[in-house]
């Protein structure tokens, strides 16, 4: 019947033992009848052959028997040479499989770590894949500093606390003394290794030192680590030692460009007072409102950093539109608006998540799409360009200027009132609102506000952007 699997009645092995069982039957009987004559000259048994030749057949049945005994030997040594061979054969054939899904968990991890500039997303792929790798109930990245030799960060499963401090860090150690990878049988140090059967080291070697060790274990009842085991390790260590010596040099080069664009932002105070308080002040009531909105915390995060260099892009703006103190034409006002753009690109090599970039271009658009530079609306515009357009706005009504002077606080709040839902978003109004009397509360009782209603006499800057 279709999909019934197809049943084999004449096994080949079966058949055989058979025959042989057969051939054995007749010349066990063939031998006992010579036996018979030969020995007792049972003439009714010599049917009719002469004694010479009752002896030359029975020389031929136990010639014959031996034969069929070898050959039944033999038969019986070949199947269980093939059994063997068979299951030689599965085992590695089952060992090739674990060889092909440890190099398919390589692959994987080393494309995961290839993309990687996070240093704890590095530890936990490489100490996860370790762990699935060996088949260990346990194991831990550890990362030391190069000059001390002194923890300074570790990571281990979740299975339980990591052992591979002490074993790396004990003078006795060959990961110690000799920096190399090893295998400890602790069977014998049970109580003092927690209970440990078995552990495997490797170094994060960096350059002729070392960086920190990645290691492995198994407890008591489990198998010992192998020195297969102990070179997918090193294979895990020395991956693992690329891509973090990778994430530092980012880190060290995000960090210089940071000093850099830093430099700008100063050079573009030095320009112009006004922009060094307002960005400070503006980021500061930007980072309450977010709070009181409940925002995540990454985009809070991201407020503080980048938030300081949303006007970064004015460095870009000539001096003579930049410091003007008249109305400014349409034509110079579309070019002093072009400082998101520029913003935008000048800090796009720092690797910003899409909320800080989009935050630093956008944060002149407006709920009613009237904004700038793409003319978005409602929630089209990102969630920190909103909020850091609204508290841009608050700080440039409720300063001085020299063509506009300080609207008072309940005049500016007023204004957010009206135009929340046109011009601004509600929900950040209302955000703003509660963010400005807490700001207030805190003066009252003497605490330092860092307020955004400090009010200091400046140049006209903000006029461009609002």
């Amino acid at each position: 019947m279709p999909g019934r699997p197809f049943k084999d009645v004449t096994d080949p092995d079966d058949k055989r033992k058979e025959i042989v069982w057969i051939a054995i039957s007749f010349i066990v009987i063939l031998a006992a009848w010579l036996a018979v004559v030969l020995v007792f000259g049972y003439q009714p048994l010599m049917l009719g052959v002469s004694y010479d030749e009752a002896v030359l057949l029975a020389g031929l049945g136990m010639l014959i028997f031996c034969m069929v005994l070898y050959l039944g030997a033999r038969e019986r040594e070949q199947r269980y040479l093939n059994r063997r061979l068979l299951a030689q054969l599965r085992d590695a054939v089952r060992r090739l499989d674990e060889r092909l899904e440890q190099l398919k968990g390589l692959y994987a991890t080393s494309a995961e770590l290839a993309g990687s500039l996070d240093i704890e997303h590095i530890s936990r792929s490489v100490v996860d894949s370790l762990t699935d790798t060996v088949r260990a109930s346990g194991s831990s990245l550890l990362l030391v500093d190069s000059e001390t030799g002194r923890p300074v960060y570790e990571h281990h499963s979740p299975s339980g606390a990591s052992d591979v401090q002490g074993a790396a860090l004990d003078p006795e150690t060959p990961m110690r003394s000799g920096r190399a990878p090893f295998i400890a049988d602790l069977t014998a140090q049970i109580e003092v290794w927690n209970e440990l059967r078995s552990m495997i080291c490797a170094p994060l070697r960096l350059g002729n030192g070392w960086m920190g060790v990645l290691g492995a274990r198994r407890r008591e009842g489990e198998a010992h680590f192998t020195p297969d085991d102990l070179r997918l390790l090193t294979t895990l260590a020395n991956m693992a030692a690329k891509a973090i010596e990778s994430a530092h040099l980012h880190a060290e080069l995000r960090e210089s460009y940071f000093v850099t664009v830093r430099a700008l932002v100063s050079s573009l105070h030095a320009r112009d007072d006004y922009t060094a308080a307002h960005s400070q002040r503006t980021v500061n009531l930007a980072v309450r409102i977010a709070e009181r909105m409940e925002l995540p915390e990454g985009l809070v995060r991201d407020l503080e950093v980048f938030g300081p260099l949303h006007d970064v892009g004015k460095i870009g703006i000539r001096d003579d539109i930049l410091l003007k103190t008249s109305a400014l034409s349409e034509e110079e006002r579309e070019l002093c608006q072009e400082h998101c753009i520029i913003g935008e690109r000048i800090i796009r090599p720092l690797k910003p998540s899409e909320h800080a970039l989009s935050m630093v271009r956008s944060h002149h658009e407006l709920w009613d799409g009237k904004g700038y530079p793409d003319g978005l609306s409602g929630e089209e515009t990102p969630i920190l360009a909103r909020v850091l357009g609204v508290a841009d706005c608050y700080d440039a009504m409720s300063t001085d200027r020299p063509y506009q002077p300080a609207m008072s606080e309940q005049e500016v709040l007023a204004h957010f009132r009206q135009h929340a839902g046109k011009r601004y978003d509600p929900r950040v109004v209302e955000a703003l609102c509660a963010a400005v009397g807490q700001g207030e509360r805190r003066e009252a009782a003497g605490a330092p506000a860092g307020s955004p209603v400090e009010r200091p006499t400046s140049k006209a800057t903000a006029r461009a952007a609002n």
